[in-house]
C-alpha cells in the first residue's frame, strides 16, 4: 500500500459508516461487549482485550457520521487528524483538532466525539501503557536532561489534565511517518507489526520536537527572558562549572526565582539536574569508550571515585562496572 492507496482506503465508507450515514446512530463494533460499566462509575470503559489480539498496538479509522458517546479506556490513545477537523469533549472541555494535529489521551480520561463529516478523517492509534513507556521512555530517557525533561513531560502528562494537543500541522516528517505506520498496519506484510513498533519511537521523537516548540512559546510569553529548553541545554553543556547563580546571571533571572522555576517545570532542583546530567554523561562514556572508571569519574567532575560509585548506583541501581558489563555483553 502506498500513500495514494492509503488515501483511497481511508476515504472509502466502511460497513459501519454505511449504516451510520443512514441512521446517524453509533454502531458498536463489539455488540456492546467492550463498553462495561465499572463499579462506582457510570461512564462506559473500553477494555483492551478486544483490541490487542495482533499485538500491543492497534490502529483504526474512527467511524464517521454518528456521535461517539462519552467513554474512557484502559489504554493510551493517540488521535491523528488525517483530513478535515474533529471536535472532542475531554473532561468536559471542548477542543478542536485540525488536519495534521495530534491529541494524546492518558488512560481513563472521559471523552466524547461529535459526529464527523465525510471529509473528517480521524485515526486512532492505541497502545498499552507499558508499550507506550517502552517505545517512548525506554529509547529517550537517557539522552540528556533536555530529552529526559521532554519525554517525562509528554509521557507523564502532569500539567495537561491527562491529555496533550500537539500543534503538529506543519511537521512534514510526522505526517510522513504516521502515513507509513498506517500503510504497514492496514496492508499487513511480512514484518509489518515489527515495522510499526520500530516507527513508534521516531513518531514520539517528532512529537517531542512539536511539544518543545509549543512549550517554548508558552514560557517565552510568560517569563519574557528565556525558555526552559535553553536553560536545560546550557546546564547540559556547562554542568562542570555551572552554578545556579551563574545560570541566573547568564539568563537575567533572580537566582531564587530561577531555582523555583526549574523545580516547578522539571520536578528537580538545579543540583539534581546537574547530577542527572553527570550520570547521563557517565553512562555514555561507559558504553562508548574504554576509559577507566576512575578517569570517567574525574572527567564528569568527581574528585572522589568512591563518591561517584555511590551516586551512580543510586541513579542506575548498579555499579559502573556492572553497567558497563551489562551494556557491552
Amino acid at each position: 500500500m502506498n500513500h495514494q492507496q492509503l488515501d483511497n482506503y481511508l476515504r472509502k465508507f466502511d460497513h459501519i459508516e454505511e449504516i451510520q450515514i443512514k441512521t446517524r446512530k453509533n454502531v458498536n463494533d463489539f455488540d456492546g461487549r467492550e463498553l462495561l460499566i465499572e463499579s462506582g462509575s457510570n461512564i462506559p470503559r473500553m477494555q483492551e482485550e478486544y483490541f490487542f489480539n495482533k499485538g500491543p498496538v492497534f490502529i483504526n479509522k474512527h467511524h464517521r457520521f454518528a456521535d461517539m458517546p462519552l467513554h474512557m479506556h484502559s489504554f493510551i490513545e493517540i488521535n491523528y487528524i488525517y483530513s478535515g477537523a474533529c471536535k472532542q469533549i475531554i473532561n468536559g472541555k471542548e477542543i478542536v483538532l485540525t488536519k495534521g494535529q495530534v491529541c494524546m489521551l492518558d488512560i481513563d480520561v472521559p471523552h466524547s466525539i461529535p459526529a464527523l463529516g465525510e471529509g473528517d478523517i480521524l485515526i486512532n492509534i492505541i497502545m498499552k501503557k507499558e508499550t507506550f513507556s517502552a517505545s517512548f521512555m525506554g529509547r529517550l530517557g537517557n539522552a540528556g536532561i533536555v530529552s529526559n525533561f521532554l519525554a517525562n513531560a509528554v509521557s507523564k502528562n502532569q500539567r495537561h489534565d491527562h491529555y496533550i494537543l500537539f500543534h503538529s500541522q506543519d511537521n512534514k516528517n510526522l505526517q510522513y511517518i504516521i502515513k507509513n505506520i498506517m500503510c504497514e498496519f492496514f496492508d499487513e506484510q511480512d514484518y509489518s507489526l515489527e515495522m510499526v513498533q520500530f516507527y513508534l519511537p521516531v513518531m514520539f521523537t517528532e512529537l517531542m520536537r512539536v511539544y518543545q516548540i509549543d512549550m517554548n512559546f508558552e514560557l517565552t510569553r510568560t517569563a519574557g527572558k528565556a525558555n526552559i529548553i535553553e536553560l536545560l541545554h546550557y546546564i547540559e553543556e556547562n554542568y562542570h562549572n555551572c552554578s545556579l547563580t551563574s545560570l541566573a546571571e547568564k539568563f537575567n533571572f533572580n537566582p531564587n526565582y530561577l531555582g523555583n522555576l526549574l523545580k516547578e517545570r522539571t520536578g528537580m532542583t538545579f543540583l539534581e539536574l546537574v547530577q542527572m546530567q553527570k550520570m547521563v554523561r557517565a553512562s555514555l562514556l561507559l558504553k562508548n569508550t574504554t576509559k577507566s572508571i576512575d578517569d570517567i569519574a574525574f572527567d564528569i567532575g568527581y574528585e572522589s571515585s568512591s563518591f561517584f560509585h555511590r551516586k551512580f548506583k543510586q541513579h542506575f541501581g548498579c555499579t559502573p562496572s556492572q553497567f558497563r558489563k551489562k551494556r557491552n555483553s
